[in-house]
């Protein structure tokens, strides 16, 4: 079974295009949505007015449902379709053959595989999740801003949960233009990268608020 916070971590690394499956004697891939290349230094003032303007496009997402194409650690690659409801809840449904459904109901993230019949908890605020779906953003209040580049149409933030609860980093990437958040990767503390790719994202549709309850099996 995936392991629950690398898998998280994997969501949480929401930036890249899909990479080729078969990895079996081949080299990785680069990720397409990692991080911007830097290409020059920000003065304190954009850095701070990018922060800021980044946040505020996040936080004004109440609600969003769309695709997703996440590359593992282990260059395994995974798709399928997510529901976000701002504060706190969101829901990842994997496609076949991945077994997982991750559903985030505001204060718990539960990992459950359908082949194994088990389900897995922890606080949401120990995943790189609790910092995507905060409904009042502050990066500089809330987080260590360990990076912000902005090239080629991209801006890319990289963050560390500031209270220490959260393991490893995870990076943003946005449109420059529009703010629109185009995918994430986290990096945990062993070096061990994941990154998403989100696409077909519709914004502020009705969600039914079952998609972020999550039943165990041996529930009635």
């Amino acid at each position: 079974m995936m392991n629950l916070l690398t898998t998280l971590g994997a969501i949480t690394a929401l930036a890249t295009a899909p990479l080729a499956v078969s990895l079996q004697g081949a080299a990785p891939a680069a990720p397409a949505i990692a991080a911007p290349a830097t290409t020059g230094a920000l003065t304190a003032a954009e850095r701070s007015a990018i922060l800021k303007d980044v946040a505020k496009a996040l936080s004004d997402v109440k609600t969003a449902k769309g695709k997703f194409e996440q590359v593992a650690p282990d260059y395994s690659e995974s798709t399928g379709t997510f529901a976000l409801s701002r504060p706190g809840k969101v829901r990842f449904d994997y496609n076949e053959p991945t077994p997982i459904l991750i559903v985030s109901d505001g204060a718990t993230v539960a990992m459950q595989d359908s082949e194994l019949e088990t389900t897995d908890r922890v606080p949401l605020s120990s995943t790189p999740l609790a910092l995507l779906l905060d409904d009042n953003l502050d990066f500089e209040r809330e987080t260590q801003v360990l990076d912000v580049i902005r090239t080629n149409g991209r801006i890319g933030v990289t963050l560390r949960d500031r209270s220490g609860e959260m393991d490893g980093t995870l990076t943003l990437v946005m449109s420059d233009v529009t703010k629109e958040l185009l995918g994430w990767r986290t990096e945990d503390s062993g070096g061990n990268i994941t990154s998403v790719q989100l696409s077909d994202v519709e914004y502020g549709k009705k969600l039914n608020p079952r998609l972020f309850i999550m039943k165990d099996f041996d529930d009635d």
